[in-house]
């Protein structure tokens, strides 16, 4: 047995602080490479979601493929604005734009001489729409009234269908339900197809494809045509992109209210704004630039 006061006097050898010296900083030295590997991991994942939604935000900005986009027509040096707000696209000091507004029942009653003498050229009244969940056709409450009262007070006219057509069949058969509701009426502007998403989410037709959105458009709009009449198809970038442009039949509408539009599309008509004030109108209307006069070599 060994002597106990030796031991507890004992100074431990050098060489023992040593290694544990050693199992000290190699601890460290670990503890240092995993708290490096997580700061590392941390500032990847965010660089990889900074990237991602870059690209997302891209492809909402510019939604369309390198295909679909197209030069812009326009120089929109030439776009003036009066003091009311309201756009024209004036060339060489010559104003070669139309001021149009868009109506449906939610305007209720319009007084329709007022909104002539307020420098309003042409209107588009909705006919009628598809229901976004039952898809029954109905008849605009007001379109008969519009109509004539726009007719009357020396507007020029055109008409909009909102669709909610999940087949081609369907869009024929909206087509024809226009046709019927104008009974032959003369029209100044084309008939304009309006797909969009239903506001409350969950419409039939929020779930096409853009082959089945294209033929459905094409449909309508061809059946439009070959009955006299002319077409068009009115949406905002993100409504657009869900067809193949280049395949479309009918000329576009477009509806961009956040600045000048960018080029990305060909269009001859231009909704800037759904917060216009026109006389004889309670609350606000859509506003519309028809540029289909402008040169399209002004660029």
């Amino acid at each position: 047995m060994p002597n106990s006061s030796r031991s507890k006097n004992k100074k431990p050898h050098k060489g023992g602080q040593n290694v544990r010296r050693t199992h000290r900083l190699q601890r460290l030295s670990s503890k240092g490479k995993t708290l490096g590997f997580g700061i590392f991991l941390v500032c990847s994942i965010f660089v990889v979601a900074l990237i991602g939604s870059c690209v997302y935000n891209l492809f909402l900005l510019s939604p369309f493929s390198s295909q679909q986009k197209v030069p812009s027509p326009y120089d929109w040096s030439n776009l003036k604005t009066d003091e009311s707000g309201r756009l024209s696209y004036v060339q060489n000091g010559q104003t070669i734009s139309r001021t149009g507004i868009d109506v449906s029942s939610h305007q209720q009653q319009i007084n329709w001489s007022s909104v002539a003498q307020d420098g309003i050229s042409f209107a588009y009244i909705r006919l009628g729409y598809r229901g976004s969940s039952e898809g029954t056709l109905h008849v605009d409450d007001f379109f008969t009234q519009n109509l004539s009262g726009a007719k009357n007070a020396g507007i020029d006219v055109g008409v909009y269908f909102f669709s909610q057509a999940i087949t081609e069949e369907e869009a024929r058969e909206e087509a024809r339900f226009v046709l019927k509701q104008l009974d032959g009426a003369s029209l100044d502007y084309p008939i304009a197809f309006d797909m969009e998403p239903s506001p409350e989410g969950g419409g039939r037709a929020d779930a096409l494809t853009r082959e089945e959105a294209t033929a459905i458009a094409n449909a309508f709009c061809d059946e439009i045509q070959k009955n006299g009449y002319r077409a068009i198809i009115y949406g905002n970038s993100y409504d657009l992109s869900k067809y193949d442009l280049s395949t479309l039949t009918g000329r576009i509408w477009l509806a961009q209210y956040d600045g000048k539009p960018d080029g990305s599309i060909s269009f001859v008509m231009w909704q800037y704004t759904p917060k216009g004030t026109v006389a004889g109108i309670s609350g606000s209307v859509d506003l519309n630039l028809d540029l289909s006069d402008v040169p399209k070599s002004a660029s």
